[in-house]
């Protein structure tokens, strides 16, 4: 990990990053900035005036860039004093930010699983099948995860994608229109191992559109019962996700044992 991974605050960044934080923090540095050279040119070091206001304005513009925010509490201060409406005008508001661009046709994702034998009911709840976890565990000893191979699953064209990076997470688009999340690694690499064995085995397969292939690969993450990663156990359970102008429940699914965030649903 480098200095710049330790600096780096993700969760008020990246898609978390809050513009109205990015602007208040930017002109406060400018300020800084300002004063700073006024105050070489006050004391006589007028060709200073410029270089310190360089040795102000760039360790803030980092600062900013790197974590979001230049003033301490800035996260706090801004859930807690700007206005829904502020919030949604910037895209900020959780409901907002569970959108996503284009219409998508929504399946049945239960229904799909259940048909292809992949789930099945357990008390209350609904659990992977014997012959799934085996076939999809096989699939993960021998898997090939690059994201050309998933892509391939998916029946898209690499040159048709767009993907978003978050760190260790990222998003695909294919014209426009959002097609998967992948939290981490590992959720990845179970989602390649999931399209290899619904490739193989489920007749309607090829009849799903890009969109509702990722639905279905999302909804088995919800089931999975071994981290690809590290073979640990995934719970599941709800917490709050902070970002830098709001905060908001989510489901999610994680190993305890490496860590890895296997499934995140839309803030509610």
């Amino acid at each position: 990990m480098t200095v710049v991974d330790t600096l780096r605050r993700p969760e008020y960044t990246g898609a978390n990053r809050c513009l109205p934080c990015t602007v208040v923090n930017s002109l406060v540095a400018a300020v800084l900035s300002i004063l700073a050279a006024g105050v070489a040119v006050e004391v006589g070091a007028t060709a200073l005036a410029v270089p310190v206001a360089l040795a102000v304005a760039l360790p803030a513009a980092a600062a900013i860039y790197l974590r979001g925010y230049l003033v301490p509490g800035t996260p706090t201060l801004t859930k807690r004093y700007l206005p829904t409406r502020v919030l949604r005008l910037f895209g900020k508001h959780p409901t907002e930010q569970a959108h996503s661009p284009g219409p998508v046709s929504e399946i049945d994702v239960e229904s799909v699983l259940l048909e292809v034998g992949a789930v099945e009911p357990c008390g209350d709840d609904l659990c992977l099948t014997e012959w799934y976890s085996e076939a999809w565990q096989d699939a993960v000893d021998n898997l090939d995860p690059d994201r050309a191979t998933l892509l391939e699953r998916l029946g898209v064209k690499a040159s048709s994608v767009e993907f978003e990076e978050y760190g260790d997470a990222f998003r695909a688009y294919v014209d426009e229109r959002h097609v998967g999340t992948w939290e981490s690694r590992p959720a990845f690499e179970a989602d390649v191992a999931a399209a290899a064995v619904l490739q193989e085995r489920a007749d309607d397969w090829d009849t799903l559109s890009v969109a509702q292939r990722g639905q279905v690969l999302n909804g088995l993450r919800l089931f999975v019962d071994t981290c690809p990663r590290c073979g640990g156990t995934p719970t599941f359970g709800t917490e709050t996700v902070q970002s830098c102008c709001s905060e908001h429940e989510v489901a999610a699914v994680s190993c305890g044992d490496c860590e890895a965030r296997l499934f995140e649903s839309n803030p509610v």
